[in-house]
């Protein structure tokens, strides 16, 4: 299989690694973010700022730890 290249680490990026990697564990995946990648749930981002919490308070894994937990770069 050709390596596959997901734009964006939101819930929609990070769901779609797991899933593959439920499937194929060998094939290359490169998730590409403009942001530092960290896991945290997007939608809560508002209501965070909103309670004055900072978005780092919300990731529950950082773009690293997901990475090798999901074998991608």
């Amino acid at each position: 299989m050709h390596p596959i290249v997901i734009v964006g680490s939101g819930l929609a990026g990070y769901t779609l690694l797991k899933e593959i990697r439920k499937r194929d564990t060998a094939t290359p995946v490169t998730l590409i973010t403009a942001d530092d990648g960290a896991f945290y749930s997007k939608p809560n981002l508002s209501n965070a700022l909103a309670t004055g919490r900072a978005a780092a308070a919300l990731a529950s894994a950082s773009a690293g730890k997901m990475a090798a937990d999901q074998n991608a770069t």
